[in-house]
């Protein structure tokens, strides 16, 4: 626990250097809860269920529906999934609005030791309701891709993870940009056979875009296996 809080004090500590003048920054709070069903040995279904606050936990963010495929093989190593999301969203302009999110992921991890190191690609299409807003690109096509670390002793409920993760809008018409880094420290704890329970800091730094916000995200997600 404490290389964990040393690790989040470092994340917030590098927040304050990327937070530069000009800019806002923001506190929220994420809830969310997931099931996946293992279908076969190698296929696996999920659905999830998430809401967001910001403004400093005060205001109403977003409520995200999203069901899941994914395929595992290489014994487990290489992951394959497909999503598709339903999205209402409370706008900074003081509406709501409806997306769409269709989503395409490869997974690859490693093992050594106590440690397991992955990488994620995913490709993301947002498709934004214009009867509620006008968007300058629509849909967005993001190329997001992550790397992680986590770390777990033998017979432990408690897994320890870090990442990092860079959005890129490969479709945005003034050039392809990396609008965003998202940095993620969590712990998870096993509170069954099936069932997990996961606390979480996250950084949402906006990078390159008119006026960058620098979101801190505190959470709770709850995950069942069956």
């Amino acid at each position: 626990m404490r290389r964990l809080a040393n690790i989040v004090l470092l994340l917030f500590l590098s927040a304050n250097v990327i937070a530069q003048s000009g800019r806002t920054t923001d506190v929220g709070c994420i809830a969310s809860a997931e099931v996946s069903v293992d279908v076969s040995s190698r296929f696996a279904l999920s659905v999830e269920e998430e809401l967001r606050f910001y403004e400093n936990c005060t205001q109403f963010n977003r409520w995200l529906n999203s069901v899941g495929a994914e395929y595992a093989f290489m014994a487990n190593r290489m992951k394959v999934g497909l999503n598709a999301d339903y999205i209402r969203r409370h706008n900074t302009e003081g509406y709501y609005e409806n997306r769409w999110r269709t989503g395409l992921y490869v997974t690859y991890a490693e093992s050594f030791r106590h440690f397991k190191f992955g990488i994620r690609s995913k490709l993301l299409a947002t498709f934004y309701d214009e009867l509620t807003g006008e968007h300058r690109v629509n849909p967005k096509l993001y190329w997001r891709n992550r790397l992680q670390a986590s770390y777990q002793m033998p017979n432990s409920r408690f897994k320890y993870s870090l990442s990092a993760e860079l959005f890129w809008l490969t479709n945005d018409p003034k050039g392809r940009i990396v609008d965003n880094l998202r940095t993620v420290a969590s712990v998870e704890s096993r509170l069954s056979r099936r069932h997990y329970l996961s606390v979480f800091a996250r950084m949402d730094n906006d990078l390159q875009v008119k006026e960058p916000v620098d979101r801190f995200w505190f959470g709770l997600s709850f995950e069942g296996k069956y």
